[in-house]
């Protein structure tokens, strides 16, 4: 099993900005979970409680449509899932499947939760990584969004300006 060292987790932009006392602690608290090309981590719907971070292989993030599903993103080393419902509290929005043999760092929401009650600054590092890392991706998302519909034509003025009142 590939534990993380507090080195390790310095490099990662979630753990950005934490002491080396917050990132001991999160070292002890990690636990490390393996997957086969093919397993699934968790399944769209699932409860969430875990935020994970890939230390090697592959993983992507699919959502189920109609009979299929469609890809969304890889997830590559260094990058971190589950923070949306770690956030949100909601149920798990996609499902996380290994492209390849896979090791991921883990934190139950319980061990984040311990770090906050004990040291809120190095908690709330972790949640605005988290959050960049969210902004990230929903702009990356935007530009998609406008490139599909710049190549499907223009969206009414008034139409787009009413459906942005009701947001």
């Amino acid at each position: 099993m590939n534990r993380p060292t507090s080195q390790d987790l310095q490099s990662l932009p979630l753990f950005g900005g934490i002491n080396a006392s917050g990132l001991g602690c999160l070292v002890d608290r990690c636990d490390v979970v393996e997957l086969a090309a093919g397993e699934v981590l968790f399944r769209e719907g699932d409860p969430a409680r875990t935020l994970y971070v890939v230390q090697s292989g592959q993983l992507v993030i699919v959502k189920a449509r109609g009979d299929g599903e469609v890809v969304l993103w890889s997830v590559e080393p260094g990058d971190h899932i589950g923070e949306m419902s770690f956030i949100d509290m909601q149920p798990r929005s996609a499902t996380a499947r290994a492209t390849t043999k896979t090791t991921l760092w883990a934190w139950s929401y319980a061990a984040i939760h311990e770090r906050y009650c004990a040291d809120s600054k190095c908690a709330m590092l972790i949640v605005m990584n988290m959050a960049r890392e969210l902004s990230r991706r929903l702009r990356k998302a935007d530009e998609l969004i406008a490139q599909t519909r710049a190549a499907s034509g223009p969206v009414p003025i008034a139409r787009a300006q009413g459906q942005a009142d009701r947001g």
